[in-house]
């Protein structure tokens, strides 16, 4: 693997890049000149100084000055004296603020073949006002200020398709009559926008995302099996698109690619330009893949593996359309390694920014769940419709999940990139963590990021 005195290899196979250390514990980056490479390589092979050559105990004396070699003596030391100084304390506390994510409903009018919520997707199923009174009541039973219960920062509102209905676009404007302070965060497939434009709280609404795969024909293909559907709904799309983007209304386009659709990514970019979209000071464009939380690399293998991941990286590096994927577990590492260079990286010992009541999701069926990335019945903390309780069990148990009171966590280098793995992940493979990227040697000597 790309492990060496507790630093991982960057760039250890690639051509386009030059090859840096990574210091897992205090976050240093540093290049490596040829000659320093070689000798590098050369100790990740042996991984024991005693075999090292004399070539080679130069710069790895050198290194372990400049503190970015760590042994695992020194390792031990460091962790031991943050543990002594309360630093990995299990944070217990409230939230700051309240925001949360409610599942407005679960129908839908779109068909999407790999929908992460398609085992949840009915026709009729929807909130209604005691719904959303039941989530007021939830906070107000278990908050500790009640003040804050309606300055919470953001609420994100979600489905199914949000905006099914004239039902369930006045549900958001009721949502936003009891917290008129909070800005609303709206996730839809965009194809009701203009329908329901006029109905909508436009001065609550911070961010409208909106699912946008391709082009028309690329996009209606992957959102619909019916071989007879209007293709006009893309251009309502569109439309939609521009007019909120016109009031002020921030807009990110979600782009899902696989194996097969990531080549039209450049025609979309090109698409997006010409329709003046792309370059608006309020228009953001992410892009993401197709999940599976049963997998060890939580990616569905009808759509991606792998090698499939490293093919999009390749061709994403060498167009610069879109910015290269980054697999789910990976995502704390790559901001370590993104970050500006006179920003410290402080270790953390928990996965999510845990406290109590924040980023609960709120669902149809009455529960209310740890996060968004809901699998039926699991994950469950409470409820709050028709009745409103809570498990203090299970709440004390997501808080205290750290890697430094897991013992295999512990001994593991990556600990502090990987944080025990997203809990949906773990919970989805049957165990307490999830080591997702860095389990995996093949991924690990193959990384690639330019960093200058």
């Amino acid at each position: 693997m790309a492990l060496v005195f507790n630093n991982i290899i960057i760039n250890k196979n690639s051509d386009k890049y030059k090859p840096f250390l990574f210091n897992l514990i205090s976050g240093r980056r540093r290049l490596l000149n040829p000659q320093e490479f070689i000798h590098v390589c050369s100790m990740h092979e042996k991984q024991n100084i005693s075999y090292f050559t004399e070539g080679e105990m130069e710069p790895f004396n050198n290194l372990v000055d400049e503190k970015q070699f760590v042994t695992e003596e020194a390792r031990a030391n460091i962790e031991n004296q943050l543990v002594a100084s309360g630093y990995f304390q299990t944070n217990t506390g409230f939230a700051e603020d309240f925001s949360f994510a409610i599942e407005l409903t679960r129908s839908c009018n779109m068909k999407c073949s790999y929908c992460y919520a398609k085992s949840r997707i009915d026709n009729n199923t929807s909130m209604t006002k005691d719904h959303i009174d039941g989530i007021y009541e939830f906070f107000r039973a278990y908050a500790d200020e009640q003040d804050k219960i309606l300055k919470t920062k953001h609420i994100t509102i979600t489905g199914g398709e949000p905006l099914i209905n004239v039902e369930t676009v006045e549900l958001i404007n009721y949502i936003a009559s009891i917290w008129h302070e909070t800005k609303l965060y709206l996730l839809t497939n965009g194809v009701n926008i203009l329908k329901y434009y006029d109905r909508l709280p436009l001065n609550s609404i911070k961010e409208v995302q909106i699912s946008l795969d391709g082009v028309k024909d690329v996009h209606m293909s992957r959102r619909y099996s019916d071989s007879d559907v209007d293709y006009n709904i893309y251009d309502d799309i569109i439309a939609g698109i521009k007019k909120l983007l016109e009031a002020g209304v921030t807009v990110r386009a979600q782009t899902v690619y696989d194996k097969t659709s990531y080549l039209g990514c450049a025609e979309l970019v090109k698409y997006l330009e010409e329709e003046g979209i792309l370059q608006h000071p309020n228009f953001d464009h992410d892009y993401g893949m197709v999940i599976d939380f049963s997998n060890p690399l939580d990616l569905d293998t009808n759509y991606n593996d792998k090698y499939d991941m490293m093919k999009i990286w390749e061709y994403a590096s060498e167009t610069n359309t879109f910015p290269p994927p980054v697999l789910p577990s990976a995502t704390i590492l790559y901001g370590a390694l993104s970050r500006p260079k006179d920003e410290p990286f402080m270790p953390k010992h928990y996965r999510c920014e845990c406290k109590k009541l924040s980023n609960c999701f709120f669902s149809c069926d009455g529960s209310v769940y740890v996060c968004d990335n809901i699998t039926e019945g699991k994950g469950t903390i409470g409820t709050f419709y028709p009745s409103t309780s809570i498990d203090n069990d299970a709440v004390s148990k997501l808080l205290n999940r750290s890697v430094m009171q897991n013992d295999t966590c512990r001994k593991c280098a990556y600990k502090f990139v990987c944080l025990g793995g997203c809990i949906k992940s773990a919970e989805g493979q049957g165990t307490e963590m999830a080591c997702g990227i860095f389990a995996d040697e093949e991924l690990l000597d193959n990384l690639e990021y330019n960093f200058y």
